[in-house]
């Protein structure tokens, strides 16, 4: 399985910016997903299972589980439907450089919710942003590929308010670069091979829209998506 993990990662990549996303949802994300949705089915409306990813306009949703300066990682409980805290960041790694969450009826290549990072001030947690993609975060840790989209909130004629600059990228990456550094002892990492397009971005919610859709009855197997 970790294989295969490694394999998603190296092929995604060493592809050019003009590529889309691997196509294959590995086993562990299958049975994830699969656990994801028996946990959300208590709820009639569910802030993951229930919100577009995408929007008739094309812009992007995200729910937003740390707002930027946060110290304490909080993420989307699936069973209650709330955010709760996993953990805190020590105080020499400091708080999130941006706002953090999750696009919903999404699953990456790790079996959670495609990540999602929203530029601008902090925004409360708990709450919806809609935004559009300026870039894409490629990331790794243990578990695979954990690549993240770049979103700025749009203003009332629909436009970005903020771009993706070269001291964002550096501020946000060296973050990510270092954040699990005091787990080392347990086997966790982060590394980040670079920054991507807006297309590649995009490309990457809607492959994770589609194993969300098309990936639900392949529990302990890999999913490849039909077409592709």
């Amino acid at each position: 399985m970790q294989f295969l993990l490694s394999v998603v990662t190296s092929v995604v990549l060493a592809q050019s910016v003009a590529l889309p996303p691997a196509a294959i949802l590995p086993p562990l994300a299958t049975t994830q997903l699969t656990r994801s949705l028996e946990a959300s089915a208590g709820h009639q409306v569910h802030v993951w299972r229930d919100t577009p990813a995408i929007n008739a306009d094309g812009t992007i949703n995200g729910y937003i589980e740390i707002p930027r300066g946060e110290r304490r990682k909080y993420e989307l409980d699936m069973t209650k439907n709330v955010r709760f805290i996993d953990r805190e960041m020590p105080r020499h790694i400091g708080g999130y450089p941006v706002n953090y969450g999750i696009v919903p009826q999404t699953v990456s290549y790790d079996g959670d919710p495609f990540d999602i990072l929203v530029l601008g001030p902090a925004i409360t947690g708990g709450t919806f942003v809609r935004g559009v993609v300026v870039g894409l975060m490629h990331m790794e840790d243990e578990k695979g590929l954990d690549s993240k989209v770049v979103v700025s909130p749009v203003d009332s004629s629909g436009k970005p308010l903020y771009k993706l600059t070269t001291a964002d990228q550096r501020r946000i990456g060296n973050y990510f670069k270092r954040y699990k550094g005091h787990e080392q002892a347990v086997g966790k990492f982060s590394r980040i091979p670079g920054w991507d397009s807006a297309a590649q971005g995009l490309a990457f919610v809607k492959m994770t829209q589609r194993f969300f859709k098309e990936c639900r009855q392949h529990a302990a197997r890999e999913c490849q998506l039909k077409g592709d």
